[in-house]
């Protein structure tokens, strides 16, 4: 029963994380109407209050044993505090039907985070992970393989991503999957199979063209390697095999070519020379951010217009600004005000507390998922409401 209930527990967490605002209408032929009952996080939340009852029952039944999910108090009101202040906030934003959206989505941001912690309380905490990284790595190989076959079957030529989703989304899958693989990697060795499977998971990223993406796998990674602070020779090790992987897909597979293209016109063009890169004169030096630019202005002016307490919840969309500002901290600035940004500093100072008092017992991928989702949060929303109408998120 215990096996079930912390596999149940991991398995929960990833569909979570992987589902995201994912709902069987987007496998539609033609555009539908969103419907809330169609998306797999409504379903997969009310599991896990399943489970966080059951793990306040254990909480009753007796004490925490060396190695078990402990109660963080802290944490638990600092996410209370911060989540319950963006709902406060829809009560003066100019559009209750968009703050009505978002505070569901709030709301069930707020119920699985707290009751996963909830769930997971005398739980040895190695288990779940296993059975959360192994849902992730399974599920993003099934999408990675069905990205490649989609690529290849248009020709090489489109931004890399599948089932409805947009290229940054794929992206930061890719990256669960690379840390998933390392996760594994360090519990079992196996450098042979695991290495390049994350040197996979990488080389997707690049393929979507996804800068921010990208950016946010390289620091996910790069914290994982050192939270889990691995010895020199392992590094070397590392390095050899993702070299040699990335050399293996470049020279002999399909993706090549698209690999090369991506990294040139994505990367190169686009980052650094976007003007003269694309035939235009007198811009050499120019980062082109599709457009984001735009959208960061108008969030910053907003917050500066509402600085203590923000325009209110979903303000940014309900104003015609856009969907929404691609940064996670100016859409809590433009909507919350200062305040807001005071409560959400709170969330990850405490978090951050958290994780140096048990530091000893960080698991380096899951860390590394944690700053990957944080740094692609600055690309994408805090809440990715209203996504399903957006084509390319």
């Amino acid at each position: 029963m215990r096996w079930i209930r912390r596999t149940g527990l991991g398995c929960i967490a990833a569909l979570y994380v992987l589902a995201g605002r994912w709902g069987f209408h987007r496998l539609a032929a033609a555009q539908v109407e969103t419907n809330p009952f169609l998306e797999l996080r409504l379903w997969i939340v009310m599991a896990g209050g399943l489970l966080a009852a059951l793990g306040l029952l254990h909480r009753a039944q007796r004490e925490a044993r060396p190695g078990e999910a402990r109660f963080d108090g802290p944490l638990v009101t600092a996410l209370l505090a911060f989540f319950g202040y963006l709902c406060a906030s829809a009560s003066w934003s100019p559009d209750a039907t968009f703050a009505l959206t978002k505070v569901y989505d709030l709301t069930l941001v707020l119920v699985m985070s707290v009751g996963f912690g909830l769930a997971a309380l005398r739980q040895p905490a190695p288990r779940v992970l296993d059975a959360f990284w192994t849902i992730i790595v399974a599920a993003t190989a099934v999408l990675a393989l069905t990205g490649v076959r989609q690529l290849l079957s248009g020709g090489g030529g489109a931004r890399l991503a599948v089932m409805g989703g947009g290229p940054n989304i794929f992206a930061r899958l890719m990256g669960l999957l690379a840390l998933g693989a390392l996760y594994f990697w360090l519990r079992r060795g196996q450098a042979w199979l695991w290495i390049p499977v994350a040197a996979t998971g990488v080389i997707l990223a690049l393929l979507t063209g996804s800068r921010g993406g990208t950016a946010a796998i390289l620091a996910g990674v790069t914290t994982c390697l050192v939270v889990a602070r691995i010895p020199l020779r392992r590094l070397l090790l590392l390095s050899l095999l993702a070299t040699v992987a990335v050399g293996t897909v470049m020279t002999f597979t399909p993706l090549g070519e698209p690999l090369r293209r991506s990294v040139e016109e994505r990367f190169l063009k686009l980052t650094l020379n976007y003007d003269g890169g694309s035939g235009g004169g007198g811009g050499e030096g120019k980062v082109y951010l599709s457009g984001r630019e735009v959208l960061y202005e108008a969030a910053l002016q907003l917050g500066k217009d509402h600085p203590v307490a923000g325009a209110g919840l979903a303000a940014f969309p309900a104003l015609g600004l856009g969907v929404y500002p691609h940064n996670i901290f100016l859409e809590v600035f433009c909507e919350t005000g200062a305040v807001g940004l005071l409560f959400f500093a709170g969330v990850l100072l405490t978090f951050a507390r958290s994780a140096l008092k048990r530091r000893l017992g960080l698991d380096g991928a899951t860390v590394g998922a944690a700053v990957l989702v944080l740094l692609g949060s600055q690309s994408l929303s805090l809440i990715p409401h209203l996504r399903a109408h957006e084509t390319g998120a």
